[in-house]
């Protein structure tokens, strides 16, 4: 993937952001691509990128007792990051791919320079910023649910992750067991 490719991705997926700022937000991007199990953030460290799913799969997991507890999952379009790393913080979280990925990978802290010269890449930054507030409502709404409903719910916002999510992953991201997923599952 070239700058070009870079930037036609970068315009379907926010078209607010267009001419020099564009190229000035493509400046800030590079293209990679890497295997599954590879962790794009680590617990207790910094990271000083943010990227975008061109193709492949990501989640974020906390250590509990020594099991991993997942809290989100990721897909093609959307933004990989944790708030306190793109605050400049250390991570409470880990990112990994759950596939071999095609990434875009965004510097933060050239790509927060550029919005306070550009406001379109301020908005695009605030746009981000509430998406992200809107999907963390949403998972304390899921958590609220009886574990039944939250698999049901889970399954029609996101049909593909039966597909693409292992059923650990999935069960530990509900808050319920593997035998408990699998049995509510099987029922008709």
């Amino acid at each position: 993937m070239n700058q070009t490719d870079i930037q036609d991705f970068l315009q379907g997926l926010q078209s607010q952001v267009n001419g020099d700022a564009l190229d000035e937000v493509v400046a800030c991007c590079s293209f990679i691509q890497l295997t599954r199990g590879a962790k794009l953030i680590e617990t207790g460290k910094r990271h000083p990128f943010l990227y975008l799913i061109v193709q492949g799969s990501a989640k974020s997991y906390y250590l509990s007792e020594g099991k991993e507890v997942c809290t989100w999952f990721a897909f093609e379009g959307e933004v990989v990051s944790t708030m306190s790393t793109f605050a400049g913080h250390p991570s409470n979280e880990t990112v990994e791919l759950l596939e071999d990925a095609a990434l875009i990978r965004i510097h933060v802290k050239d790509f927060k320079a550029l919005s306070v010269n550009r406001a379109s890449v301020a908005r695009l930054i605030t746009e981000w910023v509430v998406e992200h507030a809107i999907f963390l409502e949403s998972l304390l709404y899921l958590q609220s649910l009886p574990v039944k409903m939250r698999y049901e719910h889970i399954l029609e916002a996101r049909p593909e992750i039966l597909q693409r999510v292992s059923l650990t992953d999935l069960a530990s991201f509900l808050g319920m067991s593997r035998e408990s997923l699998s049995r509510i599952r099987s029922a008709p």
